[in-house]
């Protein structure tokens, strides 16, 4: 791997250590389950973490429509706000309708934000080791909150 493609290593700790508040709903659900009580509040934890790393990649977004050489330009703005809304969407549809709608919706979420970082790549709007550190982090997140709608309908 070249120089230049090699993920940072603090941004690859970081990144690994953001999955364990993806994680920990996992485990707590399974606690959960084998005490016999809901496991609503560590559910309700999967989609608040979810819609802040959503937040928080759209301010990498903001950040690099802020360095641009066309700042002004409004609709690198304008999409960069879309990962915060979506989150906040989804957090609401977990209040709403439960925790089925709000666990798929920061999953969808994710995986648009990974196609939107790979589509990035390609054009040469990010690094290439930020591509591929996105990719570990959003399939372990995405994992996670597959295994939490597993163990809703375990």
């Amino acid at each position: 791997m070249s120089e230049t493609n090699r993920i940072p290593t603090r941004a690859l700790l970081g990144g690994l250590a953001g999955w364990i508040p993806f994680w920990a709903p996992v485990a707590l659900t399974v606690q959960a389950s084998l005490t016999g009580r809901s496991p609503a509040p560590e559910l309700a934890l999967y989609t608040l973490y979810g819609a802040l790393i959503l937040s928080f990649l759209g301010g990498v977004r903001w950040g690099r429509a802020l360095a641009s050489d066309r700042p002004d330009t409004a609709g690198p703005w304008v999409l960069s706000l879309l990962p915060t809304c979506f989150g906040l969407a989804a957090i609401l549809a977990h209040w709403a309708f439960g925790p089925v709608s709000g666990i798929a919706l920061i999953i969808a979420g994710l995986i648009a934000q990974l196609a939107w970082d790979r589509h990035a790549l390609r054009v040469g709007d990010l690094p290439a080791w930020y591509g591929q550190l996105r990719l570990i982090l959003s399939l372990g997140a995405i994992l996670a909150g597959l295994v939490c709608l597993a163990l809703l309908f375990a």
